[in-house]
């Protein structure tokens, strides 16, 4: 195997370990109050899908980043997860193991759907440059499986540890959506027309998203505990991430 060869291939590594990031946090989100058996299979479900589904966007891939508004409407959709994300506050018991299981595994295939066109194209781009595009650019599909997947659990894992770290996740998310938004083409003349609109946007939205989830997950906790909960359940309430910062 040539040098230029192991080159290409270790570049498609570097970039599926930087690219993949965000892919592993919306899985870790979507599965962190599933059981540990359900988790993994919602796990291997959502992520097997999403890898499925960048097969089939390999190829229209660089078509698709360059069609009006499917960046923009790609960081809508990725925002209306982020927020669904951050703001089910129901126990995964509260639902049978299926359902549970669906509900994660859709959510992961459409957020993951809107952010691996930058990581196909980027892979394809050092594809193209190597003595065989075809073996790196299959080398680095099948490298992003195992790292979407055990980052995934990994990253769920540390979730159900540190609570907080959801929303740390959830905000990555909302800033991911701003970028892609400020990124199409279809918007340039209004991100341009402002100077550096299209670095604070991103900063914007993911600030109005969370803020408007952490108030809307406060109000609803605050409903179903009552007027005091420490004295009408003995302890607070722990099943959602934003349960650790009332307490403070």
């Amino acid at each position: 195997m040539d040098s230029a060869l192991l080159g290409a291939l270790a570049e498609v590594l570097l970039v599926n370990l930087v690219l993949s990031g965000d892919n592993a946090v919306v899985i870790g989100l979507a599965s962190r109050d599933l059981p540990l058996r359900a988790r993994r299979r919602a796990i291997a479900l959502g992520g097997g899908l999403a890898v499925l589904l960048r097969l089939v966007l390999t190829l229209p891939a660089e078509y698709l980043l360059h069609v009006p508004l499917v960046r923009a409407g790609g960081g809508l959709l990725l925002s209306w997860v982020a927020y669904r994300l951050l703001t089910e506050i129901e126990s995964a018991s509260d639902h049978d193991e299926a359902t549970s299981i669906a509900h994660a595994v859709r959510l992961i295939v459409i957020a993951d759907a809107t952010m691996s066109l930058d990581n196909i194209l980027a892979v394809a781009a050092v594809a193209e440059r190597s003595s065989q595009p075809a073996l790196v650019l299959a080398i680095g599909l099948a490298v992003s499986i195992p790292i979407v997947l055990v980052g995934g659990d990994l990253v769920a894992r540390l979730m159900r540890r540190l609570p907080i770290l959801s929303w740390v996740g959830g905000a990555i998310l909302a800033y991911t959506a701003g970028e892609l938004i400020a990124e199409d083409e279809a918007l340039d003349r209004l991100f341009d027309a402002t100077p550096h609109l299209g670095t604070i946007f991103p900063f914007a939205l993911t600030l109005i998203l969370v803020g408007v989830a952490a108030l809307n997950v406060h109000r609803r906790t605050s409903t179903m505990a009552g007027p005091d909960p420490e004295s009408i359940a003995g302890t607070p309430d722990t099943s959602h991430p934003l349960s650790t910062l009332h307490r403070h």
